[in-house]
């Protein structure tokens, strides 16, 4: 793989990461009824996750030689934002489903650059975490 499609690759990604639900939950704030404590504090530390994970994708995409590519929040979010948490909460779940399964099908083909993959692998790693965090809060939400 040449440094053109690994840098194509790693913009995917940061695009996954960048243009996620959880991102733009951070400039359009979800309304979180009192009774759910602790959502808000989790869904600024994913968001935090998320917007350091671009970064570090954006700083490898420049030092191959590469640019950013910006990419667009998806359409549909801006009818979630006027959104109860709790009614987000299942949607968030859903679409950080979308995000891992798209950032499994970029480590595969970063096999000939290590750096890169090893990347993606922990972006992949947060992702998944973030999904368990997902998954807690409903719970939570769910024994309370």
């Amino acid at each position: 793989m040449n440094a053109t499609e690994t840098n194509t690759l790693l913009n995917r990604l940061r695009i996954v990461h960048s243009r996620s639900l959880v991102a733009y939950l951070h400039y359009a704030v979800p309304w979180i009824p009192k009774d759910f404590h602790g959502v808000g504090d989790v869904l600024e530390t994913m968001a935090d996750e998320v917007q350091r994970t671009a970064d570090r994708l954006g700083e490898m995409i420049l030092s191959g030689g590469g640019e950013i590519l910006q990419g667009k929040f998806p359409l549909e979010f801006a009818s979630l934002h006027d959104l109860s948490v709790d009614y987000l909460l299942g949607i968030l779940i859903q679409r950080q489903e979308n995000d891992i399964t798209a950032i499994q099908e970029c480590i595969e083909p970063l096999g000939s650059a290590p750096l890169a993959q090893a990347l993606a692998e922990e972006s992949l790693g947060a992702a998944k975490g973030n999904l368990d965090s997902l998954q807690e809060l409903v719970a939570a939400q769910s024994d309370a």
